[in-house]
């Protein structure tokens, strides 16, 4: 029934079950592993929030596609989605005082003693032309449909996180600049500390966490030592675009009984790498899906264009969907630009202000 439902309301297109059926169809070409209790135990889960268009007496359509296939069987819902909306933070510059010696997951203080701002369950909302020294986290957008951060400066002392989608729809984040100070995270867990690195960036750059579907990641500069954040507990269908920084393994994040770090669809387009680095168990070839390492865990990517450092992957079916151009940039230079000017027929003022 869509009793109760009108045109212009927001909701959320829901999934939540374990039938080891939908965990294969989610995994492959990949098996599940008895640790990751968040999948086994509690199933695949799917938050995609979305405004409704049109209402007949069995049918809702969306303003937005649908990110994920919907299967009949395995008992998808429509939920209400209780938001605010039109919120806008802009023009600030927001103070912490990380630790000169972060350790990741050293201490409390570490990992958030300094986290300044969230913005949850808001649509159609942003944040832009702000700052953040020595912080801990700089932002989070939690259960957030259509929301974008962009003109944002990450500095001082290095710290965990940049800017996340979280749980969250349709993120835009798009020239973040972070160049935080600190010293180089050498092992897996980054608890052992390196030389001091002027613009390593946060441990985890701008990435997502959790259900996040359909983020984009644009024309982001993040440390060199660091790489985007895929924080596990499901994400899909993230793009990073046009992007500059390190290329570090363990930067990805995520606990051991909330993996895989990325489930489909995750795109990588003209990466601009300033470092790349391999686990010593690769044999100085990236991989995406480690059998070796419990952690490392990400369902094969689309990656096409590169730059920079150059980059050895393992190309076959299990680590790679699709590769293109692994030794030049591609045209166009944006794929969402590109994207963004089909739906619309032109790239709006605002984007291109940033470039």
């Amino acid at each position: 029934s869509t009793s109760g439902i009108k045109p212009g309301d927001w909701v959320c297109l829901s999934l939540k079950n374990n039938d080891p059926e939908l965990i294969a169809e989610e995994l492959a070409p990949h098996k599940v592993d008895a640790t990751w209790t968040e999948l086994v135990n509690n199933g695949v889960q799917i938050q995609d929030y979305h405004q409704v268009k049109l209402v007949s007496s069995t049918t809702l359509t969306f303003y937005e596609p649908i990110m994920r296939e919907v299967d009949a069987k395995w008992g998808w819902k429509i939920q209400k989605y209780p938001h605010y909306q039109n919120i806008g933070i802009e023009d600030l510059k927001l103070l912490g005082h990380s630790k000169e010696d972060f350790k990741h997951h050293g201490s409390a203080d570490d990992d958030g003693g300094f986290k300044p701002i969230q913005i949850i369950r808001q649509v159609n909302s942003w944040l832009r032309r702000v700052d953040f020294e020595s912080v801990s986290e700089a932002h989070s957008f939690v259960s957030c449909a259509n929301v974008s951060a962009y003109d944002v400066e990450i500095s001082g002392n290095r710290g965990h996180s940049a800017i996340r989608s979280q749980a969250s729809s349709r993120v835009f984040i798009g020239k973040v600049y972070d160049h935080s100070n600190g010293k180089i995270a050498t092992d897996s867990g980054g608890q052992n500390l390196g030389d001091y690195m002027e613009g390593a960036g946060q441990y985890h750059g701008c990435g997502i966490s959790k259900q996040s579907m359909g983020a984009v990641i644009w024309n982001v500069r993040w440390g060199d030592d660091s790489c985007f954040e895929s924080h596990a507990t499901q994400p899909r269908a993230t793009l990073i675009d046009n992007c500059q920084g390190g290329f570090v393994p363990w930067r990805e994040g995520g606990d051991i009984n909330q993996l895989p770090n990325h489930l489909n669809d995750l795109t990588i387009w003209n990466m601009n790498a300033t470092v790349v680095a391999y686990d010593k168990g690769w044999n100085n070839s990236w991989i995406w899906w480690d059998e070796n390492n419990k952690w490392w865990k990400n369902l094969p990517p689309i990656i096409v264009g590169w730059s920079g450092q150059p980059i050895t992957f393992d190309t076959s079916a299990k680590q790679i969907k699709y590769q293109e151009s692994l030794s030049l940039p591609v045209y166009p230079n944006s794929l969402y630009e590109a994207q963004l000017k089909r739906r619309l027929g032109y790239v709006p003022a605002w984007l291109n202000a940033l470039k």
